[in-house]
């Protein structure tokens, strides 16, 4: 669908819903295409300010920042809510880690994943998620908890870092029966919603081979496997929550 049918359609949706009649903001006397432009540079935060000068690392300020925009576009009118969020969460992918082996930044990541799993506007529109698989147990069972709140999740990406042989050791990166646990949680979606596309990906090509060769993870990728209808194929645009670009940007594998 094209760019202008498409704001046209959502245009419409939004101006249609409501149940009291509002007066109509000079804003919206522009056409939908010109709205859109609008959104996606009133929604950008530049990264600069919040951005560690040696290492390029984004401090938790960035994020709040995203989440504050957000939230002051959604409060402008219930015809802006729709508009701006059902393009924003089209084209955006929640970035979503709480490891990392740059020294110093594991309490950020903390603080960035405490604000994020905390945000009701995540919870109820977010669309596009990258998970990096954590190591804690805790952390697994809290993103866990989160994922299954989503009300409109339609991609899930999970990144792989260790290999399948270190499942049984004292602090182990994998849970089989977490994995299991996802798996069941989004085939038991409420029947209005569709299931999510779940894409596995490791971080070095010699993990692919590896996961490949578990029994049990490729009977998960199978319950995981939507085969009904083809994978989405938007364009994301932005990431949220990402506190390092090269994250996001990394060279991954599809396993």
């Amino acid at each position: 669908m094209a760019s202008s049918d498409k704001a046209w359609k959502i245009s419409l949706k939004a101006a249609g819903d409501g149940n009291k009649p509002t007066p109509k903001l000079p804003f919206f006397r522009f056409p939908p295409e010109i709205r859109f432009i609008i959104y996606r540079m009133a929604w950008r935060v530049d990264p600069q300010p919040h951005r560690v000068k040696k290492s390029g690392q984004l401090r938790i300020d960035y994020v709040k920042e995203q989440l504050s925009v957000l939230t002051k576009m959604g409060a402008v009118s219930h015809q802006m809510r729709v508009e701006a969020y059902s393009e924003f969460f089209h084209r955006t992918q929640a970035y979503f880690r709480w490891n990392t082996q740059m020294q110093g930044f594991s309490k950020h990541n903390v603080q960035v994943m405490a604000r994020m799993q905390g945000s009701f506007l995540l919870k109820y529109h977010l669309q596009h998620v990258s998970l990096h698989w954590p190591e804690n147990y805790e952390h697994r069972m809290t993103t866990l908890r989160w994922l299954e709140g989503f009300k409109q999740l339609k991609t899930l990406k999970i990144v792989i870092s260790n290999g399948p042989d270190l499942e049984n050791r004292k602090g182990a990166h994998y849970s089989v029966n977490a994995m299991r646990r996802l798996a069941v949680s989004l085939a038991r979606r409420n029947a209005n919603s569709e299931k999510p596309f779940v894409i596995f990906e490791a971080d070095r090509p010699e993990l692919v081979n590896l996961w490949t060769s578990v029994d049990w993870f490729c009977t998960l990728m199978e319950d995981l496997a939507n085969h009904d209808t083809e994978p989405p194929h938007q364009i994301l645009e932005q990431h949220l929550g990402c506190l390092n670009p090269l994250w996001a940007r990394s060279l991954a594998h599809r396993i």
